[in-house]
């Protein structure tokens, strides 16, 4: 069974992490296979959006623990799947279904809009395993949101339901759970007849007008700043005691 399922349909990509029992983790195995969707997306002459959703109860829990070690390179192979995301020339939105943790939280901010459900839950859970937060999460939640709220959710381990999401600017709209994707579908129908190279320049110059600090300014910041959490005393025995309790120990 594929961990990610792909598909084109009413000039839109459909891209859905396919790994229920595991929450939709993002191993590199699923990175890698998120890289080359979002790619084949991006190159589709007929495809106008990309919608990124999780099959299950859960949107995305972020990144295995066991791959959480203070190395930037293996840090970057697990961004890499989000970042695609992040940085993908369509317009993109995040069908949020469920909980969105950690790795699975910056996909989720990472889009340029968000359409949650009432069981959508946005959970940085950055500070619970002592780590700085990663993957450009700062610059992106800044962008998104006021003070308040990413202060709230970053400095004091806030999270926020999908009716939440909507009442602080993070998210478009709720729909109930079953209306979900066709509501993505439906958000894309304005701009399906739309030249795709006028998408693509939008989006540019939107990005281009955000902000002072650039994207992958603030990545190298907070790449450096999460190896140094990693190798602190705090995080990796919180790591360690949250892959105690997956696997069953005592």
């Amino acid at each position: 069974m594929s961990h990610v399922l792909f598909e084109i349909r009413d000039n839109a990509a459909l891209l859905t992490l396919n790994n229920p029992d595991k929450r939709n983790m993002l191993t590199p195995e699923v990175c890698a296979e998120i890289v080359r969707y979002v790619k084949q997306a991006e190159e589709h002459p007929e495809v106008k959006a990309l919608i990124v959703t999780g099959s299950g109860r859960a949107f995305c829990a972020g990144g295995r623990l066991s791959d959480l070690i203070p190395e930037q390179e293996i840090l970057e192979a697990i961004y890499s799947g989000f970042l695609s995301i992040a940085n993908c020339k369509l317009p993109t939105i995040a069908a949020v279904n469920g909980a969105a943790v950690g790795a699975g939280f910056n996909m989720a901010v990472g889009c340029d809009v968000r359409i949650v459900t009432e069981k959508a839950r946005f959970e940085p859970r950055f500070f619970g395993l002592g780590l700085h937060p990663g993957g450009g999460n700062t610059w992106m939640l800044r962008q998104l949101v006021n003070w308040n709220t990413a202060a709230g959710m970053l400095l004091f381990s806030q999270s926020l339901s999908g009716r939440e999401a909507v009442e602080k600017g993070l998210a478009w709209k709720c729909v109930d759970d079953e209306d979900l994707v066709a509501e993505a579908f439906e958000f894309t129908a304005n701009i399906r007849d739309l030249p795709k190279e006028l998408l693509l320049r939008t989006k540019q110059t939107l990005r281009t007008a955000g902000g002072t600090n650039s994207h992958k300014e603030m990545l190298e910041i907070e790449t450096a700043a999460q190896v140094w959490s990693i190798n602190q005393p705090y995080a990796r025995d919180s790591i360690a005691a949250m892959i105690k309790k997956i696997s069953g120990g005592s």
